[in-house]
């Protein structure tokens, strides 16, 4: 797609798109000029069509005389929808209708954004908890698991939950453990985990003579938090949408089934969500590389959240091209913007500002190859 899209050619662009995510049959000419009350003839919208699809926007089935917008024909809708958009009063209240029902634990609040997300597109709602990165420690406990193998549980200051399991070089008892843990949140609530700086603190000489042999165990265990924090926990709803979605979209049920397995990997899925992010805005895949294939017919949008500049996490929505641009975006914006206030609320970083730019739309190139994953 070289040429400018006219004004007369997004219209008709975003009619198509509207009643082709309706239907998700092939649009023709008369049906626009019919349902969307156009001045222009129907000829003229077949030809001003003929040109779309020698644009590359527009694919006409061998079946019938109707169009089906293209990868770049949702491209061109997207970016147009944006420019418009106006979040409506309707909608804003349904929004807020759908908060108001979450107690506002952060947890709550997390997974009630995911399930709006999957609501609002019929497709997968996916929230990325705040990560641990430059989180503030608020409590570490460790706790025996199995043989050497504990797991950490660190609490930060905004109420998120981190869980990790490390090995450690002997078997303790859960009473050594409680004592580390003690000795522990003595020295790292307060600090952020990505700038704890274990040597600055009087955290070695301290642990010897509190601890005595499990001194190393306790350096191990909070060195482990700096050098390795725990993974960033992933909030996904409406699976189910999504699965039959696909699979009624792709006529290649394997093809199908490989990306479905694909985004069942919790590790992949928010690797996937944080490449494609590169601001603070809504940003647009089409498509999705995985093993070094490329597979169209699914579209992924993601925002980041944040509080005073500052990247918390993540949303975002992965289905098929069909979907409600026009009420998913306002939604994402929204729970963006309520995720913001409930962890600024919680004093994890203070701010006054505005957090989030309620126009702007980043659309990225397809650039997320996974080939160098080994097998899932």
């Amino acid at each position: 797609m070289n040429a400018p899209v006219t004004e007369r050619q997004i219209t008709i662009i975003r009619a198509i798109v509207s009643e082709y995510v309706l239907t998700g049959q092939p649009v023709g000419s008369q049906i626009i000029v019919d349902k969307f009350g156009f001045d222009f003839s129907s000829a003229t919208v077949r030809k001003e069509m003929s040109i779309l699809e020698q644009m590359g926007l527009l694919n006409s089935p061998h079946t019938s005389a109707g169009r089906v917008p293209t990868d770049d024909a949702f491209r061109v809708y997207i970016a147009d929808l944006v420019q418009l958009y106006e979040d409506t009063l309707h909608q804003k209240t349904q929004l807020e209708d759908f908060y108001r029902s979450a107690q506002m634990q952060l947890d709550q609040v997390l997974k009630t954004t995911a399930q709006m997300l999957s609501i609002t597109s019929n497709q997968l709602g996916v929230v990325l908890a705040p990560g641990p990165t430059g989180s503030i420690i608020k409590r570490v406990e460790v706790i025996s698991v199995v043989d050497n193998q504990v797991l950490i549980i660190m609490v930060s200051s905004s109420g998120g939950v981190y869980q990790k399991k490390i090995r450690l070089d002997k078997t303790l008892s859960q009473e050594d453990l409680y004592k580390i843990s003690k000795f522990l949140n003595a020295y790292l609530p307060g600090h952020e985990i990505s700038s704890l700086q274990i040597k600055g603190l009087d955290f070695l000489s301290d642990a010897h003579s509190t601890l005595g042999e499990h001194a190393d165990t306790a350096v191990h265990i909070a060195q482990s938090l700096v050098y390795s924090p725990p993974d960033q926990n992933v909030i996904v709803e409406g699976e189910n949408n999504f699965v039959r979605e696909l699979l009624e979209s792709h006529n290649e049920k394997a093809e199908a089934h490989k990306i479905i397995h694909y985004l069942q990997n919790r590790s992949e899925l928010c690797s996937l969500i944080n490449t494609i992010i590169t601001n603070p805005t809504v940003s647009v895949q089409i498509g999705i590389d995985i093993d070094g294939s490329h597979y169209e017919g699914i579209t992924i949008l993601t925002r980041r959240y944040s509080v005073g500049g500052a990247a918390l996490g993540a949303l975002g929505v992965i289905g098929t091209s069909r979907m409600p641009y026009d009420r998913l975006i306002p939604a994402m914006n929204y729970g963006a913007r309520m995720l913001s206030e409930v962890l600024s609320r919680r004093g994890e970083i203070s701010s006054d500002d505005d957090y989030i730019d309620m126009e702007a739309l980043t659309i990225l190139p397809n650039k997320t190859s996974r080939k160098d994953k080994g097998a899932l």
